[in-house]
């Protein structure tokens, strides 16, 4: 049986998706699970892992030797965890503590798999496409959003459909907006979203003095649920607050639209659900990462862009007006992402990525 080690850290942006890939591979596969510390609080205490720290060093110029240190320590911990463990495929799912493995796997001349689910390359998988084998991904294009040096790899891309838990097979959302009150998703991914917290709660509620809604919404951890409420009860509109929760959307998803950043996995299982979204991608993500994830779609006509630093006052509630007034564009995206997810079949994927990995 062959040894698959998946490596990820970090957000959950990079760990949900190593999850939903273990639970794909644990019964045709001894694989196991390579992290970090924040990256280790997302995964359920049953599972195979190894927690492996590797301290993330500002980027200044002063702290390099440092850094060098740091890296060099983490990469004589992957060697002996490598030599004792007898790896045959390393899959990197990205962050900076997937670099010391990545290079071990390369000595030992075993295969590298890249998983790189965001509309442009990540800088650890950057890094690493000259060693890698192939490379996991939902867009093919992200090997033209770059200099020569990544565009001389495409041939390494593999497509694949976006990789979910296996809750997300059976819900989907293709019902119709609902006369009696519409109902509204605020979500910020595992990181949340402060600026959510603070500017859209007066959007809902200059909704509600015209519309009948209902929120849903998740709550930065700075802010009190109690306290938060208040504000939306004085105002009569139905609402649940929450903090993040793992596979939220698996729970609940009977929502007419959804307000996001722009995560690859949250916007694959929106997307998924037939849940029409606004998108405000986080400005200061990685290589502004986000805003190309949200275009993706947003090129496909499956949503609507808000850039956070030109929101106003009211964006929101002109969207959504607009929707009320007129559901024909909202039914058309709709309509597109129920187009995305034909065919796409927990059993599909499976027996797709089984094969893949007994080929290589």
């Amino acid at each position: 049986m062959k040894k698959i080690l998946i490596s990820t850290g970090g957000s959950g942006g990079h760990v949900v998706p190593a999850l939903n890939l273990y639970n794909h591979l644990k019964n045709d596969f001894d694989v196991s699970l390579y992290t970090d510390a924040r990256g280790a609080k997302y995964i359920p205490k049953e599972i195979k892992k190894t927690i492996f720290e590797v301290k993330k060093i500002p980027e200044k110029k002063y702290l390099f030797p440092l850094k060098i240190i740091f890296l060099f320590f983490a990469f004589i911990k992957s060697l002996m965890h490598f030599r004792k463990n007898k790896i045959d495929i390393l899959i990197s799912t990205g962050g900076y503590m997937s670099l010391p493995i990545a290079l071990v796997s390369k000595i030992f001349n075993k295969k590298i798999i890249l998983f790189e689910p965001n509309s442009i390359i990540g800088r650890s998988n950057k890094f690493l496409l000259k060693f890698a084998h192939q490379v996991l991904c939902y867009d093919r294009d992200i090997f033209l959003k770059g200099d020569n040096k990544i565009a001389k790899h495409s041939h390494k891309a593999v497509m694949i459909e976006p990789i979910l838990n296996n809750c997300f097979y059976f819900k989907q959302n293709a019902g119709e907006t609902k006369d009696d009150a519409f109902r509204i998703l605020i979500i910020g991914g595992s990181q949340a979203s402060l600026f959510f917290s603070k500017h859209l709660k007066s959007e809902i509620i200059q909704l509600s003095k015209k519309y009948k809604i209902e929120v849903t919404q998740q709550l930065s951890p700075d802010f009190d649920i109690d306290i938060y409420k208040k504000e939306y009860d004085k105002n009569n509109i139905k609402n649940n607050l929450f903090f993040f929760e793992d596979n939220f959307l698996c729970k609940k998803n009977n929502f007419d639209i959804a307000i996001t950043r722009a995560g690859a996995s949250s916007l694959a299982e929106l997307a998924h659900l037939n849940i029409p979204f606004i998108s405000i991608p986080f400005p200061y993500a990685t290589d502004n990462h986000q805003f190309l994830n949200a275009k993706r779609y947003y090129d496909r006509n499956c949503c609507w862009i808000l850039e956070e630093k030109n929101f106003n006052s009211g964006d929101i509630y002109e969207i959504i007006n607009q929707i009320m007034v007129n559901k024909n564009e909202y039914f058309e995206k709709k309509k597109i992402l129920m187009k995305f997810n034909e065919n796409q079949t927990w059993e599909n994927f499976n027996r797709k990525i089984i094969k893949y990995l007994n080929d290589n």
